[in-house]
């Protein structure tokens, strides 16, 4: 028998069986094909799909009143006082002085030689620790200083404890409140002689709970207490945030943060065109002729020619307050008019953007969320894609197989016919030998 290809006869079986696999094989390559594009556009919704979220990201700015209606606020003496500004602020000037920090209630108790030794009340004595109602018995009599801390802060009673040693000799357990103000102060009962043993006092030095809130005087004329120091409630639309006590008004003045808008609107038009340039890039390669990305970009340029209705004011397109789309489908800001609109009518400017339910950046949110969502289009392709790419797969797997196959019957084929000329080239010698 003869092993090696071409050995019987010098027929090139090899290269005769190699172009014939080429041949057969075409139809795998064409599939292989379809499977390589299948991929590139699995990639290119991936990009697709970022450059979406990150254009959602970038109107985060302007796609509500609340978000967009942004002030600042500056302090005379910002290491007293100072504010933040929502939607609901207006212009102007509040003069703000804070006679009194909000402060977490604290109890400390008689000093105990140790901490890990002596043991304070006896067995079944129990401490009860009520925070705003809510009140929690410890069973923590007959347990040394240490342990009693611990017991405490596993607790979750709305206080913290700690340990405050002034000497070797010498210590404390301080219990805190973990807000501050009256209305989080603590209550503690005891049973047994843990009350007596641990003997706690007020250490805020102050003369009734009520001295727990924060206290401060408004234009001179209003005193607000609260039981925090970032009072939100006192100014509309402004938090204050208290940070040390004075003895004179500081003056707060409230101004529309103009830059900030200016930056949101630029950061939007930006991410914009990213998104224009991603798929200018996706529709002349990967994505070329792809009927959903084209109903995508529609979707979106159906959010820009739509304005809204039913809105007052001086503006009603972005035209109109200085961002445009050019001829090339890129958008551009005039900061120049963008700056005007700001200053004419930032109430209308703002609704023209933002508002709830017509504003061009609302809609535009609520379409983006639409079109990513893990149910939505995109995801829909994407799984048929993925399904087209599975098919192919076994397919091609099949194909694979039975090219196999074939090789290896063109191989037996020609193996044999190259022993069958070998043999009869043998013959033909040797009758040729005999007729001479």
């Amino acid at each position: 028998m003869i092993s090696a290809p071409g050995v019987g006869s010098g027929l090139d079986v090899q290269s005769i069986v190699s172009q014939l696999m080429a041949v057969e094989r075409r139809p795998l390559q064409a599939l292989q094909t379809s499977r390589t594009a299948l991929d590139a556009q699995i990639s290119a919704y991936g990009r697709f799909r970022s450059s979406l979220s990150t254009f959602q990201t970038a109107i985060k700015d302007l796609k509500s009143l609340d978000a967009f209606k942004v002030y600042a606020v500056a302090s005379t003496n910002a290491d007293a006082v100072t504010a933040t500004g929502t939607s609901a602020a207006a212009t102007g000037t509040l003069d703000v002085q804070v006679n009194r920090l909000a402060q977490s209630h604290k109890q400390g108790s008689v000093s105990i030689a140790d901490t890990g030794t002596t043991t304070l009340g006896a067995g079944g004595d129990q401490m009860t620790i009520t925070v705003d109602g809510n009140a929690v018995a410890l069973d923590v009599g007959g347990m040394t200083l240490s342990q009693i801390r611990s017991a405490i802060n596993e607790a979750d009673a709305g206080v913290t404890a700690t340990i405050v040693s002034e000497s070797a000799s010498s210590h404390h357990l301080v219990l805190t409140s973990n807000e501050t103000g009256s209305a989080k102060a603590m209550t503690l009962g005891f049973t047994g002689t843990l009350g007596t043993d641990l003997g706690m006092t007020m250490l805020n030095n102050v003369a009734t709970l009520a001295e727990l809130d924060s206290e401060v005087v408004i234009d001179n004329t209003y005193t607000v207490t609260r039981g925090s120091n970032n009072i939100s409630d006192a100014v509309d639309g402004l938090t204050l945030n208290l940070k040390a006590e004075t003895t004179a008004a500081a003056k707060l003045t409230v101004t529309r943060d103009t830059e900030a808008v200016e930056k949101s609107v630029q950061t939007f038009v930006d991410a914009y065109n990213a998104l224009r340039t991603t798929i200018t890039s996706l529709r002349g390669k990967e994505l070329k002729n792809d009927s959903t990305l084209r109903g995508i970009e529609s979707a979106i340029q159906n959010v820009f020619n739509t304005p809204p209705s039913g809105l007052t004011g001086a503006y009603e397109y972005l035209s109109q307050v200085g961002v445009s789309i050019q001829k090339d489908g890129t958008m551009k800001v005039d900061a120049t008019a963008l700056t005007k609109a700001i200053d004419t009518d930032f109430s209308s400017l703002a609704n023209v953007f933002a508002n709830d339910s017509q504003g061009y950046m609302f809609r535009l949110d609520v379409s983006l969320t639409d079109l990513l969502k893990t149910d939505g289009i995109i995801k829909s392709r994407e799984d048929g894609i993925e399904s087209s790419k599975k098919s192919l797969n076994t397919r091609i797997e099949s194909m694979e197989y039975r090219l196999g196959l074939v090789e290896q019957r063109y191989r037996s084929q020609f193996n044999a016919l190259d022993t069958m000329l070998g043999q009869m080239r043998t013959t033909s010698t040797y009758l040729t030998q005999q007729f001479g």
